[in-house]
């Protein structure tokens, strides 16, 4: 991981997977009989056909991607996520079923208004370097997030919800070296107001603007991981967590050994509070691009977990070999940037999504259980009241190739441009599986609207370069939740929001989620929610959504226990083993 709020990679039969956590799911096996679970998180207990690596302490997992960044002040990404939620400790993590649990913080109180929350931390935890967990490393990481000057993707989530926090974001706009005196005084005066406060070593109170009702889960995810000072400052922002050693670690796993674009291995950490759990000795993370060459070296032992693309799925069935899946809680989408010329007209932006046929896209390429969506929020995060958020939703749009003509029509002519004028790039990631899915988009294109897009394939961390830097047309573009509400979905379409690659800006969108945010009742704060989403996806047309994600995999006889879920794409703390030979 976004959305963690993790952007995702086109790797396989659609997806690099995903970050954390749903609510509900399935699992299938090779009979493809499917069957609904408690929760969304697989665990791997399916007859093999296949033994596994040779390392009797170690197993394989392909991750698919090389993770752009490990330092939790930057991350935004799926691939980083994986290896973050092993080595890292926030001061709650997720078991198996997604539920939150103490980690760095052993128990907590929450105020009457539920705003505040005092937690207090073990005092026996320590940092790969030897030191202490203290309350301090945490405001620390926060504090580093919500700085202007550092340009965090993810500061919105700490410095919107943080009391105080926007004030303490707009008054750190200047680098710390260049600040003026006037500037430090005013950072100073905004810090000392800042909700989050360390009352000793171990004791942290932390106080919202507004009541949140995912705020444990939020304290599972990497922004609000904790951050060792002395090593973060020693290291360098910007060298740090760019090889395995150049990052201070506090989790369940230490990294040994990272190879870039290659491998990442994990070794468990003895020091850790809950070691005894851990009972794998070491993980290791490939980054295989191509759905042939993961298939070959899943059969020749040399990795014991790999996703699937729809061929595969029905390839190992009728060889008897179980695939299992899990349902992912993430979104796929056309993101439009609204800057460029042409893009700038929502009917034309329509078009392009409507003249997709997605129920032959699901079926013919994915085939993977994926299925079409019928809005940015995926079927299985929780609403108000008990149900799901799509649970009553009005429908958005849908393939429709006659009304798609004429969009176009009447958008061009708005825009003042042709079709052969309208010049656009669609981008996406370098796999074999994202280039095919271009492949189909973009015939579809040609065939319902007679317009040419040029495809552009980049490798993951480029093309998340180019989005971050508004340098695209059309992406391929998904994301994985941070936290179990519609929210994670959607006020990452605000104007100033970092995840707003397209440059959308509605003030109507800004205030039903400022709306959202600040209602109580849960009813019409859904209301607000399900409002901002028809503007942005629909009348506005900013983002179009295309599906909602289903991840197979096959694993060998050698994992038992590993969790697989819309929130822990892969952990192995919650018990996993190894079976023996």
């Amino acid at each position: 991981m976004n959305h963690m709020k993790k952007i995702l990679a086109v790797l396989l039969a659609g997806t690099m997977a995903v970050s954390m956590a749903a609510c509900s799911g399935s699992t299938t096996t090779s009979s493809g009989a499917a069957s609904t679970a408690a929760s969304s998180a697989a665990s791997t207990a399916a007859t093999s056909l296949y033994k596994g690596t040779s390392d009797p302490d170690m197993v394989t997992v392909d991750m698919r991607a090389e993770p752009p960044e490990l330092n939790t002040v930057q991350t935004q990404d799926v691939a980083s996520a994986d290896i973050l939620r092993m080595v890292m400790s926030g001061l709650i993590r997720l078991d198996k079923d997604d539920n939150p649990q103490p980690d760095m913080a052993e128990k907590w109180e929450v105020s009457a208004d539920k705003k505040t929350y005092t937690f207090h931390l073990r005092k026996d935890a320590k940092w790969s370097n030897g030191e202490p967990v203290t309350a301090k490393d945490f405001i620390y990481a926060w504090e580093q997030g919500m700085d202007k000057s550092n340009g965090a993707t993810y500061g919105f989530i700490l410095y919107t919800n943080i009391k105080n926090g926007q004030a303490y974001f707009d008054a750190t706009k200047t680098a710390p070296a260049k600040r003026t005196a006037d500037e430090k005084a005013k950072v100073a005066a905004a810090e000392k107001n800042l909700g989050c406060v360390a009352k000793d070593d171990s004791t942290i109170e932390l106080t919202f603007e507004n009541p949140l009702p995912y705020a444990l889960q939020l304290m599972a995810f990497s922004a609000y991981m904790p951050l060792n000072q002395k090593a973060f400052e020693s290291i360098g922002a910007d060298k740090y967590a760019k090889d395995a050693k150049q990052i201070v670690t506090n989790g369940a796993y230490k990294i040994s050994e990272w190879t870039h674009d290659d491998h990442i291995i994990l070794e468990k950490n003895d020091a850790y509070w809950n070691a005894s759990n851990n009972q794998i000795k070491k993980v290791k993370y490939l980054m295989m691009k191509d759905a042939n060459a993961r298939m070959n070296a899943f059969k020749a032992g040399e990795v014991d977990c790999i996703n699937l693309t729809g061929d595969q799925i029905t390839q190992l069935t009728n060889e008897g070999q179980a695939v299992q899946k899990y349902v992912a809680g993430s979104n796929w989408y056309f993101q439009y940037n609204t800057k460029k010329k042409g893009l700038d007209n929502a009917k034309v932006r329509k078009a392009l999504g409507e003249a997709i046929n997605l129920d032959s896209f699901v079926k013919d390429v994915l085939k993977d259980d994926s299925v079409v969506a019928d809005g940015l929020v995926p079927t299985n995060i929780k609403g108000a009241n008990n149900k799901y958020y799509a649970d009553g939703r009005e429908k958005l749009d849908s393939y429709n190739v006659e009304d798609a003509k004429k969009l176009l029509d009447e958008g061009l002519k708005e825009a003042g441009l042709t079709k052969d004028s309208l010049k656009l790039t669609f981008i996406t990631d370098d796999t074999s599986v994202a280039q095919q899915q271009a492949a189909f988009f973009q015939e579809q294109w040609k065939s319902a609207l007679g317009l040419s897009v040029e495809l552009k394939p980049m490798a993951f961390k480029a093309r998340i370069a180019a989005m971050n830097q508004g340098n695209f047309d059309i992406v391929l573009a998904g994301w994985s939740p941070d936290y179990n509400d519609a929210m994670t979905f959607l006020d990452m379409w605000t104007t100033t929001n970092g995840n707003n690659n397209g440059k959308y800006s509605s003030k109507e969108y800004d205030s039903l989620i400022d709306k959202a945010t600040k209602e109580a009742d849960v009813a019409k704060r859904q209301d607000y929610l399900r409002q901002a989403e028809k503007l942005v996806a629909s009348t506005d047309c900013a983002v179009y959504p295309l599906y909602f994600q289903v991840v197979p995999y096959t694993t060998t006889s050698k994992i038992s226990g590993m969790t697989r879920s819309g929130f822990q794409e892969y952990d192995f703390s919650d018990g996993a083993t190894i079976t023996k030979k």
